[in-house]
C-alpha cells in the first residue's frame, strides 16, 4: 500500500544539493538472514555494498547525497534506457516468512519514469514482480511494505529503472526482516483529523508487542494500533514516526516519519468581524487544508514566485485537489457572503477549471456554488451567497488540471452581504430568555409582527412561530441539547440570534 509522507524531504533533499558519490561495483555477497534478524540498507557509508547495477545503456543507479540523507538514484538516462538494482543474495532458508519494505520518491518533468519493485529466488530464476509505479511528485516520499514468499537461500530483490523522460528516481531504507524479528512499521496513515486528535496507523507483522510513538520529539509507548492521540493542538504541523517491540530487546529500526497538520477550531464570523485570508501569513497554509482527489499533488502556497504576493495556487497535470477551509461559524452573520479572487490563465486554448463548494459541516455532502471553466487572464472578483448558514461551515475550491497554467485563489473574504447597510444591519434588536434554557425561551424584538425560524448547527429548519407585538415563544422541549439559530424576519429585515439548550 503507498503511504505518502511529505515530511520525509530527506530523500527529495539530495535534488536541492545533488553531488554524485562514485561507486565500484562489489562482488555478490551472501548475507544470511535468520529468524529474529533483518538486513538494513541506508546507503550512509555512500558506497552501495553488495549491490551491483545490470545495464545496457547509459542509464544506472548511484548513490547521491545532498542537503539530506543519502540515497540511490536512477540517473543519467534517455528515453527508453532501463537499469536494473539488484540486491545481495540473501540466505532466508532458515525462515518461514519475512517483511520487504523501502522509501521511495519519483520526480519527472512532463512525463514520469517507472519503477518495477521484483524478487527471484536464485540467479537462473526469473524476476517476479511485486510492484510498479509511474507518478511524478515533487514535494512528497512513500513507503512500500510486502511479504515475500518462495524463500530460499539464494533469494534477491531489485529495482528496475525506466526512464520515460523523467527526472529521477530514489529508494532509501530498504529492510529484509524475518519472521520472529522485529519489523520497522511501515504504511504509516493519519485520518480522522480533528483540531485536537488524530488517528495514528501503521503495518504490523503480529509479533510486535508494543510501538513507541514519535510526536515533534516526544515519545509515548502505546499497546494498541491503530492510536487516537488527543491533546493535540489545533492548527498545529506535527511531524510522527514508529518502532516496534518485539519482547526482550527487541526493537525494530524507526519507520519512516509521516508529517500532518491539525485541523483549526471553529472560527466565529460576524457582521463587525468578517473571515479574511490574502495567504500572506505564511508559506504554507494557515487552517487551510489540501485534499487529493486524483494524483499525487494539492494545493500549494505560491509565495510570490509566479504573481507577486502570496497566493493559493493548483497546476499538477491532470489531477484534481480541493482546498478545504476551517469550519466557519457564520449563524451570526445577517446575510453570508463569499468574495474571492481568482485567475485561470489559458496555455495552447487548454484552460484549468475552478469550482467553488460548501458544506454545513464536515459530515455533509458538498454542494456546489459555482463553476468557472472560461479563461480568465486578469484576476477576477466572485461574490456568492451562502446559503443554509451553520456553526460548522465549510467552503471549498475545487482546482482540475487540464494541464494549462495553473488556478490561482487569492483574498477569501466571508462576512455580511457588502449591499446590506449598517442601518439595515442593524435595524431588528432582539434578546431572548432564559439562554441557555432547558426548554422554553421567550423571544422580545423591536418588531410590531414578523415570523422567528428556528435552525440546527447544520442549517436544517427546524420549526416557525410568529411574532406577535415584539414577542414569541419558541419550545424547543422536543430537541436535544446544542447551539440553535433563531432567524427574526420582518418588515424591517431580518437578525439571527444563538439559542443554547443545556
Amino acid at each position: 500500500m503507498k503511504n505518502k509522507h511529505n515530511s520525509a524531504k530527506a530523500l527529495l533533499a539530495t535534488v536541492m544539493a545533488v553531488f554524485s558519490i562514485a561507486v565500484t561495483a562489489t562482488a555478490q555477497c551472501v548475507i544470511p538472514i535468520g529468524p529474529g534478524q533483518s538486513y538494513i540498507e541506508d546507503f550512509e557509508s555512500g558506497q552501495m555494498e553488495c549491490w551491483t547495477v545490470e545495464t545496457t545503456s547509459s542509464a544506472t543507479w548511484a548513490v547521491m547525497g545532498g542537503t539530506g540523507t543519502n540515497v540511490v538514484a536512477f540517473q543519467n538516462a534517455s528515453a527508453g534506457d532501463e537499469a536494473r538494482l539488484v540486491s545481495p543474495t540473501f540466505d532466508l532458508s532458515g525462515s518461514n516468512s519475512a517483511t520487504f519494505s523501502f522509501a521511495y520518491a519519483m520526480m519527472g518533468l512532463y512525463e514520469s519514469d517507472e519503477l518495477t519493485v521484483s524478487y527471484r529466488t536464485s540467479p537462473t530464476d526469473s524476476w517476479h514482480q511485486l510492484g510498479n509505479y509511474s507518478f511524478s511528485d515533487w514535494t512528497n516520499t512513500y513507503d512500500e511494505l510486502f511479504t515475500l514468499e518462495d524463500l530460499s537461500s539464494t533469494f534477491q530483490v531489485s529495482f528496475l529503472g525506466h526512464c520515460n523522460g523523467g527526472f529521477y528516481i530514489f529508494i532509501d531504507d530498504i529492510e529484509i526482516a524475518s519472521a520472529g524479528g522485529c519489523a520497522r512499521p511501515a504504511n504509516l496513515q493519519v485520518t480522522e483529523i480533528t483540531p485536537t486528535s488524530a488517528l495514528l496507523g501503521w503495518s504490523t507483522t503480529g509479533n510486535e508487542e508494543s510501538w513507541t510513538i514519535e510526536l515533534n520529539g516526544n515519545t509515548r509507548i502505546v499497546d494498541v494500533q491503530p492510536y487516537l492521540m488527543e491533546h493535540l493542538t489545533e492548527g498545529t504541523d506535527y511531524i510522527f514516526r514508529v518502532k516496534a517491540s518485539c519482547g526482550g530487546d527487541m526493537e525494530s529500526e524507526w519507520s519512516q516519519p509521516v508529517s500532518f497538520k491539525t485541523l483549526c477550531d471553529v472560527i466565529v464570523v460576524t457582521d463587525d468581524q468578517p473571515y479574511f485570508d490574502d495567504f500572506e501569513a505564511s508559506e504554507d497554509f494557515v487552517c487551510w487544508q489540501s485534499q487529493i482527489i486524483s494524483g499525487d499533488d494539492g494545493w500549494v502556497i505560491d509565495p510570490g514566485y509566479l504573481i507577486l504576493n502570496n497566493t493559493a495556487f493548483f497546476i499538477w497535470l491532470g489531477e484534481e485537489a480541493m482546498l478545504v477551509s476551517a469550519p466557519l461559524d457564520i449563524t451570526a452573520v445577517t446575510k453570508p457572503f463569499l468574495t474571492f479572487n481568482h485567475r485561470q490563465r489559458s496555455l495552447d486554448q487548454r484552460v484549468d477549471e475552478l469550482s467553488v463548494w460548501y458544506a454545513t459541516s464536515i459530515d455533509d455532502y458538498w454542494h456546489l456554488l459555482g463553476d468557472y471553466t472560461y479563461a480568465c487572464e486578469d484576476w477576477e472578483t466572485i461574490t456568492l451567497a451562502l446559503p443554509e448558514a451553520s456553526s460548522s461551515y465549510l467552503i471549498a475550491f475545487k482546482g482540475k488540471s487540464n494541464d494549462a497554467d495553473g488556478v490561482y485563489v487569492d483574498d477569501v473574504w466571508v462576512g455580511n452581504d457588502p449591499s446590506v447597510g449598517v442601518e439595515e444591519q442593524s435595524a431588528i434588536v432582539a434578546t431572548v430568555s432564559p439562554n441557555p434554557t432547558k426548554d422554553k425561551v421567550t423571544l422580545e424584538a423591536n418588531v410590531a409582527s414578523g415570523e422567528v425560524a428556528v435552525f440546527d448547527m447544520f442549517g436544517k429548519q427546524l420549526l416557525t412561530t410568529p411574532v406577535i407585538e415584539g414577542r414569541a415563544e419558541i419550545d424547543l422541549s422536543a430537541y436535544a441539547k446544542g447551539v440553535y439559530v433563531a432567524r427574526i424576519s420582518s418588515e424591517m429585515g431580518t437578525s439571527t440570534i444563538k439559542l443554547v439548550k443545556d
